[in-house]
């Protein structure tokens, strides 16, 4: 099995970075750089990335990051990184203090590490392929809730799912068994709240990668499951990570 130590160390000193200074007094990172249809981009989503990719710069793994897309060495067949610098980003804007920095590396659909630095709360989760995912330095461990009327899924609506009547109604359908369903605004620290076990599962249609590869690779490493599902979009998709004896969703 590869080691990859060096790896968690190097995401761990980005995410640290980029949480500096997200964490800032900097009322110009609040600026948005754009907003179309459900979309918001930050200045802080940009500088954060650019932290975050001086540093992951320093290993030979191409990257898939949100703000500046990937590298054009990138082959899905060999271990690269997935950065989202901002997870949260509305959140952020708001000041609503639930947001997070996002770094993973994934090879194919398999997520073999994952740091997510929840910045504000000085919370940092992390554990990689051979390596015990811990927060904070506390293991990691999922829930053991079997019966969806006592479970608790988190959910999301993100901006690239198909908001029409019929896809909303399937989904709420796929979920309405469930005794509660929270909504947090940040898929990176909502999959990290399951590999926690505070939460029981998670699951969103039409996700980026970026927003979910660090968080399922702490559930899958804290002993949850995984289930992706492609979509028509490159490195979107239906994702579902759980604990290991709640029913995933099927597609």
């Amino acid at each position: 099995m590869p080691d990859w130590s060096a790896e968690l160390e190097l995401a761990v000193r980005a995410a640290r970075t980029a949480g500096d200074l997200l964490r800032g007094p900097g009322g110009a990172l609040r600026t948005a750089d754009s907003a179309e249809g459900k979309d918001i981009k930050l200045q802080a989503d940009r500088e954060a990335e650019a932290a975050i990719l001086r540093i992951l710069g320093e290993s030979a793994h191409p990257h898939l990051a949100e703000e500046s897309g990937a590298s054009d060495r990138l082959d899905a067949r060999a271990p690269f990184w997935v950065v989202d610098p901002l997870d949260g980003t509305y959140n952020y804007k708001r000041r609503i203090d639930f947001c997070a920095v996002s770094i993973a590396l994934v090879q194919g659909e398999t997520p073999l590490l994952g740091v997510i630095y929840d910045f504000h709360r000085d919370r940092l989760y992390a554990g990689a392929e051979g390596i015990a995912p811990t927060v904070s330095g506390e293991p990691l461990a999922v829930s053991t809730v079997a019966d969806r009327g006592q479970a608790v899924i988190a959910t999301g609506f993100p901006v690239g799912r198909d908001f029409a009547d019929g896809p909303v109604l399937d989904f709420v359908r796929r979920v309405q068994s469930f005794k509660k369903i929270r909504l947090l605004g940040t898929a990176a620290l909502t999959l990290a709240l399951v590999a926690e076990g505070k939460l029981d599962c998670y699951y969103e249609e039409g996700i980026n990668l970026w927003d979910v590869a660090a968080g399922l690779a702490l559930v899958r490493l804290a002993g949850g499951r995984l289930q992706l599902t492609p979509t028509d979009t490159p490195f979107r998709y239906d994702a579902y990570a759980g604990n290991a004896v709640l029913p995933p969703i099927g597609p």
